[in-house]
Parts: C-alpha cells; structure tokens; sequence
C-alpha cells in the first residue's frame, strides 16, 4: 500500500469519525443512508485533490450517497478555503480545514488538520 492511499484512508477515516458523532450515530446504530454534498471554496489543485478525494471516498461508502440541490437531511461537507502546505525537512506538511454542516446550514463540526 503506498503512503499516498494511506493518506487518503486515513483523511476518510477522519472525516468519517467526525459525521458519525456529528449525526449522532454509532457503531451499532442501524445502517442509514445519508445524503452528503462536498462542496469546495478553494481553487487550486491541492485542494481539488482534497475535494476529489473526499468525494471518492463517500462514493464508495454504502453509508453516503453524493447528493445536490440541498435536499432536506443533506449532509454539507465544505472545504472552505484552499489547502496550505509547507515544507518540513523531506516532508510536506498540509494544512485544511473541513466543515460538516446540515443542508439548513446548521454547522455540525469543523475538522482541522495539520
């Protein structure tokens, strides 16, 4: 497994965590589907990588269906701002954030990440 899908799963893992205790459900909480919309207020391709990602990741969870329109009971997941990065060493540390709202704009929880 390389170190780039290890970090998608690990982003979506996450994200994951954050919507179960945003919607309230656990591990033995009967299986519902919930419709999600990603949306995207950065414009460069870090964060296109990011959002695509996300988006992926929820297309092939049987928990979450991506949605539009914003649906009653929609889950909004927004990227607000474009994804930093910084050189560190031989690595590359990222910063985001991630905000988890429902489809009447009450926010849920922010996830941010370094």
């Amino acid at each position: 497994m390389t170190a780039k899908s290890c970090g998608h799963k690990f982003v979506f893992r996450i994200l994951l965590f954050s919507v179960l205790l945003c919607l309230g459900q656990g591990a033995s909480a009967s299986p519902k589907i919930t419709l999600v919309e990603v949306w995207c207020g950065g414009d460069d391709g870090l964060t296109a990588k990011l959002r695509d990602t996300l988006e992926n990741a929820f297309k092939s969870s049987s928990d979450f269906r991506l949605s539009a329109g914003e649906k009653p009971g929609t889950l909004t997941v927004t990227i607000p701002s474009n994804v930093e990065w910084k050189l560190v060493g031989k690595r590359t540390q990222v910063f985001y954030t991630v905000r988890f709202s429902s489809a009447d704009n009450q926010r849920c929880s922010r996830t941010q990440r370094w």
